[in-house]
């Protein structure tokens, strides 16, 4: 068969092209069909072939030639000697069913060469005005490769997608549920068929719906690129879990965006962890803060107690000179025994002559034991009063707690020292005052008191065990870059420094009768007023200094 007769069956396959006008003059492409059509055939970028009634090759272009690899030498039917092994039985099983049954055919496989691997797919079809069957071969590795790498990205995605350790939705504007993963339907404990017609406003926890739809509402806006917030959802059952969610919008290309993607991590266990945390705190700092009043109330105790002593003693003396009567009665029995005779009796008996002299030295005496009695009665009395002030001022501070009030440094230092003050003189510690000029400050009184006392009880101690004779407590008061420094110093037992780090660690204490609870409660006190507690100490037997630092005001977190 010609290429002539080749080009005019290919060219009748062709769709006609639309009809020229008789006044116009015929397109030069379409000039001498046949010889254009045999030069297409030649020159076409797609293997051309024609087979006749019974398979066997008639024709094939050069583009067939070079797909094949056929020499000069080689005939058309050798095609199989390029087709990929893989694939090359079955091509010839397949040509070898087509030329026993022609019929229009379709067939896809690889050519393979020097290692370079091809796909094609080939057409068949009857040839029109002629015999036979003209076939059309058409390289389509790049549609292959484009089609697998597309379903690479498909699978992971969708591995991606449904094997991810967190929960991911798509949404629409109305929030919609789109489409879901396996971890978000486990977080519900839904089924997945059982979210189809589920909107986010439906799973979030009533309390946190509006808040959600806010944010949402300002993504879609364009107010935000993204929403980054925690809200509760509703599980299947009713009980509701924490998760964490970062939104966005999805677009494709420079279009608007359809729908939205949301990634959820649950928090749940977080939550919980929190809320024990902030539950185990707030029992913390009250079981603090009554060890804090237990330590006040010992003190109050301790100084009431001294002064006991001193009253009980008062007593004593004032009932023992009581008892020592001088005698009064009797001289006057003796004098009411005289009667008429009482005269001669003081003028001529001995005895009678010297009761002046015995009321002389009588009135001494009873002049004596009043003024003994009265400095009794006064030093009674002002113990009394020294009771009653302790009192008032425990009385006074346990009031105040929890309530900030603008009072003077100095004031709050002389009363922890006066909560002390009999403990200094039973164990024969020196005071000694370095208050600086410093502005009054806005405080919980009764925390700061807390505070101080337990220092000053410490540093009394640690003077104390260190067995010196010169036991020294410094008390400084100072300004500090935040507002006022307290300084409680001390020349006792002094820290070693493997414990420094653990002082105000809950339940540390190196005294056999400590509880560990006064500075760690003291150091949490400082921090909610807005301040901070230190220590510093150069070792063993070089005593200690403790800083507690506050600020003139308290900080807001107090303040509301």
């Amino acid at each position: 068969m010609t290429l002539r007769t080749i080009g005019r069956t290919l060219a009748g396959q062709a769709q006609a092209p639309a009809a020229v006008p008789a006044a116009e003059t015929p397109s030069p492409s379409l000039h001498s069909g046949a010889i254009s059509a045999g030069a297409l055939l030649e020159s076409a970028p797609v293997a051309i072939y024609h087979a006749d009634a019974v398979g066997s090759m008639t024709y094939s272009n050069p583009e067939y030639r070079r797909i094949f690899g056929l020499e000069p030498v080689h005939g058309p039917n050798d095609w199989a000697r390029r087709v990929h092994p893989d694939d090359r039985e079955r091509m010839k099983q397949a040509w070898a069913d087509f030329c026993r049954r022609p019929a229009p055919s379709r067939f896809a496989y690889r050519t393979q060469d020097d290692g370079e691997v091809r796909h094609f797919s080939e057409q068949v079809v009857a040839a029109d005005s002629v015999s036979g069957w003209v076939g059309t071969i058409t390289d389509v590795t790049d549609l292959v490769n484009a089609r697998d790498h597309l379903r690479k990205a498909e699978t992971m995605f969708r591995n991606t997608f449904d094997q991810a350790p967190i929960g991911i939705t798509h949404a629409d504007r109305r929030g919609n549920l789109l489409r879901y993963n396996q971890a978000f339907c486990s977080m519900l404990g839904f089924e997945p068929g059982e979210l189809a017609n589920k909107t986010i406003g439906d799973l979030t926890h009533h309390d946190d719906v509006a808040r959600v739809w806010a944010e949402l509402k300002r993504l879609w806006n364009g107010e935000v690129q993204s929403v980054d917030l925690e809200k509760r959802h509703i599980r299947k059952d009713g009980s509701f879990h924490w998760v964490r969610i970062t939104t966005a919008l999805v677009r494709e290309g420079d279009g608007k965006p359809e729908y939205s993607v949301e990634f959820l991590r649950d928090i749940s266990a977080r939550k919980e962890s929190a809320e024990e945390l902030e539950r185990v705190h707030k029992q913390l700092m009250i079981a603090s803060r009554q060890a804090g009043m237990a330590e006040v109330a010992t003190n109050v105790l301790h100084n009431v107690g001294n002064i006991l002593n001193s009253v009980n003693i008062s007593a004593s003396l004032v009932t023992e000179r009581v008892k020592q009567s001088p005698g009064v009665s009797r001289l006057a029995a003796l004098l009411q025994e005289k009667g008429a005779a009482a005269g001669e009796f003081l003028a001529n008996d001995e005895r009678g002559k010297r009761i002046p002299e015995y009321l002389t030295s009588l009135g001494e005496q009873l002049m004596s034991d009043q003024k003994m009695a009265l400095e009794e009665l006064a030093s009674l009395r002002d113990n009394l009063e020294h009771i009653k002030d302790t009192v008032a001022m425990q009385q006074s501070y346990a009031k105040l707690c929890g309530v900030t009030e603008t009072v003077a440094v100095a004031d709050l230092v002389e009363d922890s020292l006066r909560l002390n003050a009999g403990a200094f003189v039973r164990h024969g510690v020196t005071l000694r005052r370095e208050f600086n000029e410093v502005p009054p400050i806005t405080v919980d009184k009764h925390k700061v008191l807390q505070i101080l006392v337990n220092l000053v009880r410490n540093a009394k101690y640690a003077c104390d065990e260190s067995g010196r004779a010169d036991k020294l407590l410094t008390l400084r008061i100072e300004g500090a870059p935040a507002g006022v420094r307290i300084c409680v110093i001390d020349n006792g037992v002094g820290i070693p420094a493997e414990n420094m780090s653990r002082l105000f660690t809950h339940g540390f204490t190196t005294r056999v009768d400590g509880h560990g609870f006064g500075l760690h409660s003291g150091a949490l006190a400082a921090q909610e007023l807005g301040g901070s507690l230190l220590v510093t100490s150069d070792g063993p037997g070089c005593g200690a200094t403790f800083i507690l630092e506050l600020p003139c005001s308290p900080p807001e977190s107090v303040r509301g």
